[in-house]
């Protein structure tokens, strides 16, 4: 087919596939950069409204959480999520709230959070701008 075609033709074919190859590598890339891997997402933990600790998914240490009164939590880490793996708050309710994910937390009752009322310990995922706009204000 390309042989039957002039060579004007067959150059312009040829200029008409490069820049659609260009276009759709610069489209990857750029989307790429644009959504950070899972990896690399930061997690906060607050004790009583403040900023206690930061971590990233992934990580291997836990933090632990440790109050006034002998209270404590342990945050810990997946590759793709975090979770509390341990309180001693009386009713396990953080535990039970399972991994906050960047796949669930527009499923889950507290979005971004795991939160641990008694102890006073709110662990957020921090999501990028467009996906906190996709959150439905309640």
């Amino acid at each position: 087919m390309l042989a039957r075609l002039s060579k004007a033709n067959r150059i312009t074919l040829i200029i008409l596939a490069a820049v659609v190859l260009a276009v759709g590598a610069a489209a990857f890339f750029v989307s790429h950069e644009a959504a950070p891997a899972a990896a690399t997402r930061e997690v906060r933990v607050y004790r009583n409204g403040q900023l206690y600790a930061t971590g990233r998914l992934g990580q291997k240490d836990d933090i632990v959480v440790r109050g006034e009164n002998g209270e404590e939590n342990v945050v810990s880490f997946t590759e793709n999520g975090v979770f509390m793996k341990s309180a001693t708050c009386h009713n396990q309710l953080c535990i039970d709230q399972g991994q906050l994910t960047l796949g669930n937390y527009m499923s889950r009752f507290y979005r971004n959070e795991i939160i641990c009322l008694p102890n006073r310990v709110t662990v957020e995922l921090v999501l990028t701008d467009e996906e906190a706009a996709d959150i439905p204000d309640v």
